[in-house]
């Protein structure tokens, strides 16, 4: 039964290896957890598993990225201290990555005391091109590193979006809700923490006005100025901005590296308040949840879309358009059989009536996937998985 499906759906949980995050936040997520996270094998960046290739036939893919563009069709809000280590990075393998963040300080375009932001014509057109993901090359990363064959330039200090972002997860939408808790608990320490730095390197209160100004009054709406479309940068707001530190951007940035760079994670907690306390309980448990192999007692089919039909497999996509599912027909035919009764009567059953075997791997990667979910559970739990959004407030620019 199990020839057809996907390779890792009888296979182990995967081993808990070294974290693949940037080693800041790696550090952090050690003093956190209460273990490794397991690396994401299915997400293979130097050869990107969504790039069609003729030689091999699609691997759990019902659409492919545009090979000039990958995944990097998203511009990176690099908070300030993130900005201050990209900087001081002596590695000659990320000095073009370097050399593109000093291009974005160069053109002054959201580069502000609190890091460089996304600039209000791109966040326009990220937000409405939605199908544009993975292929438009007009949204690609500055950072993205073509003539390298297109890797990060900024991989060893990229924010928590881009770290925690994948296109396929080994344990399918159990992976994924981890992966959101934690952008969400990056994104929410990257905030507090960008602030702190403005604070403790004291930017003047004439800047923090700018940077962060009272709320707009109900029924307003934003709207994009010319200077802003043509990427210029009014001098005299810029220098207001950037306050007692107007003319020293990176010598401010690599202040702010300094000072977050000694923070333990429970010193990052205070200065993030219940937010941030809230977000590290959510991620320590999804993280449970990813390590556990506990099957639920009582299971039902669940929602999922048939993309392609073979002469004896289907592959369906359930959590994931990035993520298909390949599964035999056999096994699809005995699906029907878990309909809430408990789980351990519905294989007694299956084998009674077909003669299959259905064994606690196979079990757990189809509630993984949720081609199978606990009890009534008949939504998606979370959002689907398209591209990253942006989590971080979006505060005034220097483009404005």
């Amino acid at each position: 039964m199990e020839k057809h499906a996907k390779a890792a759906m009888t296979m182990p949980l995967p081993d808990q290896m070294a974290s693949a995050l940037p080693p800041l936040y790696a550090a952090w997520m050690e003093q956190l957890l209460a273990g490794p996270i397991p690396q994401e094998t299915g997400a293979t960046c130097s050869d990107c598993v969504m790039l069609a290739k003729e030689s091999s036939p699609s691997t759990g893919s019902t659409h492919f990225f545009h090979p000039r563009v990958k995944c990097c069709t998203y511009l990176p809000e690099l908070p300030n201290f993130l900005v201050g280590r990209i900087l001081a990075e002596t590695d000659p393998q990320w000095a073009a990555g370097r050399t593109t963040v000093e291009a974005r300080l160069r053109a002054g375009v959201a580069v502000t005391p609190l890091g460089l932001g996304c600039f209000a014509p791109y966040d326009l057109l990220y937000r409405h091109s939605v199908p544009a993901f993975g292929q438009s090359q007009r949204l690609r990363c500055p950072h993205y590193l073509e003539d390298e064959g297109g890797r990060c330039g900024i991989w060893r200090h990229r924010a928590g979006v881009c770290a925690t972002w994948f296109c396929k997860y080994v344990r399918g939408a159990v992976g994924l809700r981890f992966w959101q808790a934690l952008r969400q608990l990056l994104a929410a320490a990257e905030t507090s923490l960008a602030r702190w730095c403005v604070l403790e390197l004291d930017v003047g209160s004439a800047a923090l006005e700018r940077l962060f100004p009272a709320a707009p009054e109900a029924g307003h709406h934003p709207v994009l100025h010319g200077d802003q479309l043509d990427h210029v940068v009014n001098p005299a707001e810029y220098r207001a901005l950037w306050g007692t530190w107007a003319g020293r951007e990176e010598a401010f940035f690599a202040a702010c590296a300094l000072r977050v760079q000694s923070l333990l994670w429970q010193e990052v907690m205070a200065i993030g308040g219940p937010e941030l306390q809230l977000f590290a309980r959510l991620t320590r448990e999804a993280h449970q949840r990813l390590l556990s192999d506990e099957i639920p007692a009582r299971l039902q089919v669940g929602s999922f879309e048939i993309v392609q039909m073979g002469s004896d497999a289907c592959r369906v996509s359930s959590y994931s358009p990035f993520d298909a599912l390949d599964v035999s027909k056999p096994l699809m035919a005995v699906l029907p059989y878990f309909d809430g009764r408990p789980t351990e009567e519905v294989r007694q059953d299956i084998l009674n009536q077909e003669g299959k075997s259905l064994d606690d791997a196979l079990i757990r990667h189809l509630v993984d996937f949720r081609l199978l979910v606990p009890g009534d559970q008949l939504s998606h739990e979370g959002e689907m998985h398209r591209g990253p959004s942006y989590t971080c407030a979006k505060e005034v620019t220097a483009d404005k």
